[in-house]
């Protein structure tokens, strides 16, 4: 507790010493500035004074300093590289009499990017930190995130986007022989070679809340800010809120949004609690080993479709008068037929997290890693999501 607060009092005097204009020159020049000041500057550093010192409490409060050091550096910057890979499998059903088959048609496109490889640098101070990457390799897409962390709790934004012009499309049913006959059941899975790219859109916010606050850190596993001295573990009570959007809906994929039964956009929202357990073992000075599982349950969970119209829609479906030579990728044209919405039924999810650190003087490399999974569900389609990242860190205490 003494320590404490003379770490307290050290900390006020120096912003109280930065917050003046300069403590070197004549003490009655200073007092004669001070008083000159505008008072909508001296606001402004109040305010930001009690943000740091909010921060400051927040980082050093109610640890147990065995298990857990308090780095004298305050900031961190790390140059990272990111492998990352989303993996969307969607479900539908169609209609197969327009299609060369004999009832219905089971159409599975899978969207499943290339293991993507970004560069990007992560900024911190304290118990805060935002990250930017960028790909390089793979896919095109980018990555953000911001967090903050304390002793009791840690919260983390991520933004995740990307491209891609080639999913996999699975289709099941009783074709028709193209030499006639009775319909056989066949199981076709060929590269689908977009004129436009789906463009992807996903963004999580998960916050825990740590029982073990005195022992287990989470920051120290995923943010370095402080370090683990002694292994231990803690009880994680957890939620994660989601959103994602899917879209293809431009006019040269006309068929494909013909084979999503008129779908060309897709939004989806779920919101998760659940509770984990977390544990940090520290096999030898410097070297920390951090693993997290947490089972969820989704308690909202909301699709929105868009839904499309096509000219190649009406040639296939409506048997309206077109001329086949004519309806080249080019010449396909959508319009939009309005959106369709629907709640699901509360399911099981899964959150999961490993990290491997070791530090020594002001520096530190890490490695870690998150798994995602969220699925939907709506009238013919549904479909489900695995999201995840490799990072890989090399930073230093600043």
């Amino acid at each position: 507790m003494k320590k404490l607060l003379i770490y307290s009092c050290l900390t006020l005097t120096s912003l109280m010493g930065y917050a003046q204009l300069d403590v070197d020159v004549d003490a009655g020049n200073t007092r004669q500035e001070a008083q000159t000041q505008p008072v909508e500057s001296t606001n402004k550093n109040k305010i930001f004074n009690k943000a740091k010192d909010f921060v400051d409490k927040k980082w050093v409060k109610n640890v147990d300093t065995l298990y857990i050091q308090n780095p004298k550096q305050v900031w961190r910057i790390s140059l990272d590289s990111y492998l990352s890979q989303s993996d969307l499998q969607m479900k539908s059903t169609i209609d197969g009499a327009n299609f060369g088959a004999e009832g219905n048609v089971k159409c599975q496109p899978r969207i499943r990017t290339d293991v993507s490889t970004s560069v990007g640098v992560r900024v911190g101070y304290k118990g805060l930190a935002a990250h930017y990457a960028f790909n390089v390799a793979g896919d095109k897409g980018r990555d953000f995130s911001l967090s903050s962390s304390g002793t009791w709790y840690c919260v983390h934004f991520r933004l995740h986007e990307f491209k891609t012009k080639e999913p996999q499309v699975k289709l099941e049913g009783n074709f028709y022989p193209e030499d006639g006959g009775d319909p056989e059941w066949e199981s076709q899975t060929h590269k689908w070679i977009l004129a436009s790219p789906i463009k992807a859109k996903t963004m999580v916010l998960d916050g825990y809340y740590i029982f073990n606050k005195r022992r287990f850190s989470y920051k120290a596993a995923y943010r370095q800010s402080v370090i683990q001295k002694r292994s231990a573990g803690s009880w994680l009570a957890g939620a994660m809120f989601y959103y994602s959007d899917f879209r293809f809906d431009d006019n040269t994929n006309a068929d494909m949004i013909l084979f999503m039964n008129d779908v060309g956009r897709i939004k989806q929202w779920e919101a998760n609690v659940g509770a984990g357990y977390g544990y940090n073992y520290v096999p030898a000075k410097g070297w920390l080993i951090s693993a997290m599982a947490m089972p969820m349950v989704t308690l909202y969970n909301r699709v929105k479709t868009y839904n499309f119209d096509s000219n190649l829609r009406q040639l296939a479906i409506d048997e309206e008068e077109h001329d086949a030579d004519e309806l080249h990728p080019e010449d396909y044209r959508i319009q939009a037929m309005g959106t369709d919405a629907h709640n699901n039924r509360i399911r099981l999810n899964f959150n999961a997290r490993l990290s491997l650190t070791y530090s020594w003087n002001r520096y530190f490399v890490n490695l870690n890693g998150q798994f995602y999974n969220f699925g939907y569900h709506h009238k013919g389609n549904s479909g489900r999501l695995n999201d995840w990242f490799a990072n890989a860190a090399f930073g230093v205490r600043l």
